[in-house]
């Protein structure tokens, strides 16, 4: 089941509707104003689409591997500005980022990203990755490219999100002392 929510300004929480689903949800982004983009837990198809109306539907690309994935073992995100699929393979130690209108497709491994958690949108299309085996954010260009690694002064960061305005970055970790931090993104 997915749950909808709004936050008011003054941090009021209000459920506005909840999705049943046939499968089980990990990580969720949306990817217009009526569609979400799911990764799944214990599937066959890791990434999954659902609708404000519940249909489901499935993510074809040939570069997202076919296979089942266990809880925290990858989570995906979706890109609108490049209509790109970021997806985090934590044992391969690799990320994907798959554009779903030209078909074009980058595989990153390196050793600065290491048992990659979650993944966000970056200023200028880039993205950010949380690396928990090298406890750092790796920030990647369209293209795939390393651009930067970031210390973020915590172990093993676990889920990361920008702002709507792009000035924020919030990374938290989820083994040892549980944190939660604020960065400020220079332009």
């Amino acid at each position: 089941m997915i749950a909808l929510m709004s936050v008011s300004d003054d941090s009021s929480i209000t459920l506005l509707r909840t999705l049943s689903t046939s499968f089980c949800c990990y990580s969720i982004s949306s990817m217009d104003a009526d569609t979400f983009i799911v990764s799944t837990y214990d599937q066959e198809r890791p990434v999954r689409t659902i609708d404000l109306q519940g249909n489901e539907g499935d993510i074809q690309h040939k570069l997202l591997p076919d296979k089942a994935y266990g809880l925290f073992k990858s989570t995906c995100n979706y890109i609108s500005s490049t209509n790109t699929l970021v997806f985090s393979d934590m044992d391969q130690h690799t990320v994907y980022m798959c554009d779903l209108t030209s078909g074009d497709s980058h595989v990153i491994k390196s050793d600065k990203i290491m048992r990659p958690r979650g993944v966000c949108a970056g200023p200028a299309g880039t993205v950010f990755v949380c690396s928990r085996g090298t406890d750092t954010i790796v920030q990647l260009s369209q293209d795939g490219e390393i651009l930067m690694t970031h210390d973020i002064g915590m172990v093993y960061p676990f889920a990361v999100s920008l702002n709507r305005d792009g000035t924020r970055l919030v990374v938290s970790n989820w083994i040892g002392q549980n944190m939660i931090k604020l960065f400020h993104v220079s332009r």
